[in-house]
């Protein structure tokens, strides 16, 4: 059969006749003419009309179910994607009741943390302890290992002045998101590029510096006053819980981080005795 093909193939553009032997009729041969390039053609548009017909046969009628079950592999796709936001959402939620503990505890001072202070801090409290002296109050001295308790710093004067506003913004960038609370979006967006640093606003100390899945690093800082910061989207953190910063420090970088993140941009907020604030009404540029 393959010889006879290739036959055929090889006059294809000619007419040739086709002689058919019966045994058992001898003498009656039949024989035809025809052109092997029309035949082929003839062929591959029959197997054409037969695929063209089977498919829409699968894609029109209930057999397709059998083979391909287009709406069971797009709500498998949603139960995935349902699944992932719940993960996620579990996530958020699980840091956000740590963050809330870490605030709670700090604000509350049931808890006497052991933070870690820089030479800065060591020579405000020598000072505040001349000050003190001279008026013959007693004072603990400092201790040698350059660290105080949670008590000896909040009641120091270096956290006790509630923050000057307008303070700068924390980090260059433009506003690309407002202040929408009725939207649960309780902060502003300062888009900017990655790695630029973010700094601390006032005074203050750090109650939660973590990772979210949603947010990426988040760090809250808890100054005098009753007023909270919260920055999310951070690529980096350069301080952790229970670091005491000043106004200026920096305290991380930006990035593109967290699932809700659309772009490198810092999320800020301000909160006072618990409420969102409008951010903007207490920065300046």
């Amino acid at each position: 059969m393959y010889q006879f093909l290739k036959k055929l193939y090889s006059q294809r553009f000619k007419r040739i006749t086709v002689i058919l032997l019966d045994d058992t009729k001898p003498g009656q041969d039949d024989s035809y003419s025809i052109r092997p390039n029309s035949l082929f053609i003839l062929i591959t548009v029959i197997s054409l009309l037969f695929s063209v017909f089977v498919a829409l046969t699968f894609m029109l009628t209930p057999l397709g179910a059998l083979l391909y079950n287009k709406e069971d592999i797009e709500m498998r796709r949603q139960v995935v994607h349902v699944t992932e936001r719940v993960v996620a959402l579990q996530d958020s939620l699980d840091v956000r009741n740590t963050q809330l503990e870490d605030m709670k505890n700090i604000i509350r001072l049931s808890m006497d943390t052991t933070l870690q202070i820089d030479d800065r801090f060591a020579q405000i409290l020598e000072e505040q302890s001349s000050s003190e002296m001279v008026s013959g109050a007693e004072i603990e001295p400092i201790a040698q290992d350059n660290q105080l308790s949670t008590s000896g710093i909040v009641f120091s004067n270096i956290l006790r002045n509630a923050p000057s506003f307008p303070a700068p913004y924390p980090v260059e960038g433009i506003l690309s998101r407002d202040y929408e609370p009725d939207e649960f979006h309780f902060g502003i967006d300062l888009a900017t590029k990655s790695n630029i640093e973010v700094t601390a606003i006032a005074d203050g100390t750090v109650v939660n510096a973590s990772w979210t899945m949603n947010d990426g690093y988040v760090m809250i800082i808890q100054h005098a006053g009753g007023i909270v910061t919260v920055f999310k989207h951070c690529s980096s953190l350069t301080k952790k819980s229970g670091d005491v910063v000043l106004k200026g420090d920096i305290i991380g970088t930006t990035g593109d981080v967290g699932l809700t993140s659309s772009g490198a941009h810092l999320h800020f907020e301000i909160w006072k005795d618990g409420l969102p604030q409008n951010p903007e009404m207490y920065l300046i540029q």
